[in-house]
């Protein structure tokens, strides 16, 4: 029998990240720490004593603390955009693809490989939202506050482990007479535009606000899967287990699910990917907040944010593989009479085809969660100087909420007149140290803001990077 080590693996190579794609886009842990403008300016924790529009998606129960200095608010066109997760290490890709010394052995790989994943997934995501219009009211008294706003949002996340890179890197070199490798993935990708309306209102009995925040969500589209698998390779042979499930709704099915196949020149209908679907799915989410005063220039805070479901109804289907297993035993060197490498490309086309062509169709609909995120702070008022740090921690990564671990941010807020300045640091969860900042331009009946964030060493006090930034260009307050 003929192996040529190096065909087989190729082909794999190729075939895992076509089974991957199914999934969804795989170059996508996103919206902690972008609720708000100060909330990136200030390390991606939100001061309890931000007033108006911006406590409408961060902590509902702020909208009613401190005192009133406008009775109505209007925010227009706030943008935000976030890209990074633990995926992102820089030292790892430099070592193992931008090493212009001698060629890495099977060993040194093998050690990045594990101090870049252990044994564990890594992910990237990328979060975009826009906020056209949103509205607070609230009265001289201050003992309640509501408020109204629409946004719409973009949510990207995807996760792998070490088995994809160390097939590409290390190929079929054995070091044993077996080598078995685990090759695990997953992404979600959806768009959504949300109605929200907020109610605050602070408890006479006790020095503590309260606050929820209903949702009315309406999906755009969605795509996303789980792929599992493993790779033998022996002297003889390379076998491939696997097993994914892959669904969508919109246009991501119509333009990925209907017009996937691994043996097509053309993979997706990119005309029908990039349609305007129309509504693809429906669903309500919720923010609960909750803020006591320990004192009047302490507080403690409390929230949840998107703690909700959508059922996806549109042009819904769950695609999963008919077949489990790719195995390529090598060809005989003369079994076609012809080349070696006509043979091995018509033997392995149609093994493959036997494997991964066929597929299940389930067009029934499906619900997928939000991206529900539990966060903790404290915001320490000086005057001049506000302090706030905290902690925020992930309860639906599969929806894209980050992080996971807990990520700890601390930041100020320098009120220096009518240009206010950010700073803040976050460090740990998905990321390693990350710096933070923000401007500002407060005419008082007037306010611009600017946020962001950058990573400069992917493993400083943590693994991973972080860039963010958000603007709002202009809250009219009144």
């Amino acid at each position: 029998m003929t192996f040529p080590s190096r065909v087989p693996c190729f082909v794999l190579i190729a075939l895992l990240g076509l089974c991957i794609g199914i999934a969804g886009p795989s170059d996508t842990h996103a919206q902690s720490g972008v609720r708000s403008v100060g909330g990136v300016g200030t390390g991606g924790g939100t001061s309890a004593l931000e007033n108006g529009p911006s406590t409408m998606y961060s902590n509902p129960a702020d909208l009613t603390v401190g005192t009133v200095d406008r009775n109505l608010e209007i925010q227009l066109f706030r943008v935000a955009g976030y890209v990074g997760g633990n995926l992102v290490q820089f030292n790892h890709y430099e070592t193992l693809f931008l090493n212009e010394g001698d060629p890495l052995t099977n060993d040194q790989a093998r050690s990045s490989l594990n101090d870049w994943f252990g044994s564990s997934k890594r992910r990237i995501s990328t979060y975009a939202s826009v906020t056209p219009l949103a509205i607070t009211y609230r009265p001289d008294d201050g003992k309640w506050g509501v408020g109204v706003g629409i946004r719409s949002r973009t949510i990207q996340t995807g996760g792998m482990d070490k088995g994809l890179l160390d097939l590409a890197l290390r190929g079929t070199a054995l070091g044993s007479d077996e080598r078995k490798i685990p090759i695990n993935g997953d992404s979600r990708a959806y768009s959504t535009v949300d109605v929200k309306g907020t109610f605050s209102y602070r408890l006479s009995s006790l020095p503590l606000s309260v606050g929820v925040s209903p949702s009315l969500i309406f999906g755009l589209g969605y795509a996303g899967g789980d792929f599992s698998s493993t790779a033998t390779v022996s002297e003889s042979s390379l076998v491939h287990n696997f097993d994914y499930t892959a669904r969508a709704a919109g246009a991501p099915s119509r333009g990925v699910l209907d017009e996937f196949s691994a043996f097509n020149d053309d993979l997706v209908d990119d005309e029908e990917l990039e349609s305007n679907s129309g509504l693809a799915g429906i669903g309500g989410g919720i923010d609960l907040g909750a803020t006591y005063e320990v004192r009047p220039d302490l507080h403690a805070s409390l929230s949840i944010t998107d703690l909700g479901l959508i059922k996806w109804t549109k042009d819904a289907q769950t695609v999963t593989p008919k077949s489990s297993e790719f195995r390529f035993d090598g060809v005989e060197p003369n079994a076609l009479d012809g080349d070696l490498g006509d043979e091995v490309e018509a033997e392995v086309d149609s093994l493959l085809e036997k494997a991964y062509e066929d597929v299940n169709r389930d067009r029934s609909s499906f619900t997928t969660g939000l991206p529900t995120t539990l966060h903790l702070s404290s915001t320490w008022d000086q005057g001049i100087v506000i302090l706030n740090g905290g902690v925020s921690v992930g309860l639906n990564q599969d929806a894209g909420a980050t992080p996971d671990p807990v990520a700890v941010h601390v930041g100020s807020k320098l009120d220096a007149g009518p240009i206010p300045l950010r700073a803040g640091v976050r460090f740990f969860g998905s990321q390693a140290m990350t710096f933070t900042g923000g401007v500002g331009f407060d005419l008082g009946f007037y306010q611009l803001e600017l946020g962001g964030s950058v990573t400069p060493s992917t493993s400083t006090l943590g693994s991973g990077a972080r860039y963010a930034v958000s603007l709002s260009l202009g809250t009219i307050r009144i």
